[in-house]
């Protein structure tokens, strides 16, 4: 049997404390199994999350603009996989990477996504239900499936992940990260690159999210090794 084309509806909801995806060929090679469950603010539900891990959608920047440039790569973190839901969600920790612009649905666009140097990376694309972000169609983006709305229904998109929950995945994640960096890590970081700050903005990573502090840690590791065939580090006890 041909395996199904995945859901194309990407709907933001500021109601929803976390992202999910419904299918797993959304996923990167960071995808992890994770035994959960999220709610709603509606309705007392325990819905299974069977995953977890990285989305990098293929996106639309602008609704006019042709060529590579019109493309983007929208990049969602801890993105719960959930096969049950009706479609894929954006939650509310985009803002912690991206602004959320909304509008009254115009021809062409309903909001823009754009990041923290106020550059458009995605828009949402007209309508009047839901604010649902523009995909890349092939080749840049993957074939997609057919919408999972009813045009004559109502629909209510929000999930909720309980804080407990959400704990219970962060304190068995919390061992699996690269470990923290040695005195003499951190001192060939500050005269290589004079800071951790500098050394992650030039990776385009953030010295306020943890899971970019870590991506930096195992990339600064790489780079030592490379470097200096003769480096060797048995034990990380300090923090970066």
């Amino acid at each position: 049997m041909a395996e199904s084309l995945p859901c194309p509806s990407w709907i933001w909801s500021n109601n929803s404390n976390v992202h999910v995806a419904k299918d797993r060929s959304w996923f990167g090679d960071d995808y992890t199994p994770l035994k959960s469950t999220v709610g709603s603010l509606m309705v007392d539900i325990h819905t299974p999350v069977i995953g977890i891990g990285t989305v990098e959608l293929p996106v639309k920047r602008s609704p006019r603009a042709t060529g590579p440039r019109s493309h983007g790569i929208l990049r969602l973190r801890n993105v719960l996989h959930i096969p049950t839901s009706i479609c894929n969600i954006i939650g509310s920790p985009i803002e912690d990477e991206y602004y959320i612009i909304t509008c009254p649905s115009t021809q062409d666009i309903m909001g823009t996504i754009r990041d923290k140097q106020d550059r458009v990376a995605a828009y949402f694309k007209p309508g009047d239900k839901f604010f649902e972000v523009r995909l890349s169609g092939p080749p840049v983006g993957p074939r997609v499936g057919p919408t999972p709305f009813d045009p004559s229904r109502m629909y209510m998109i929000n999930v909720r992940w309980p804080d407990s929950e959400r704990e219970k995945w962060k304190a068995s994640h919390a061992g699996k990260g690269p470990q923290l960096l040695s005195t003499e890590e951190k001192q060939w970081l500050k005269r290589h690159w004079g800071s951790e700050f500098k050394f992650l903005a030039s990776y385009g990573l953030s010295i306020y999210k943890e899971d970019d502090r870590e991506e930096g840690r195992a990339t600064l590791r790489a780079i030592i090794a490379a470097s200096d065939k003769d480096y060797t580090s048995d034990s990380y006890p300090l923090m970066l």
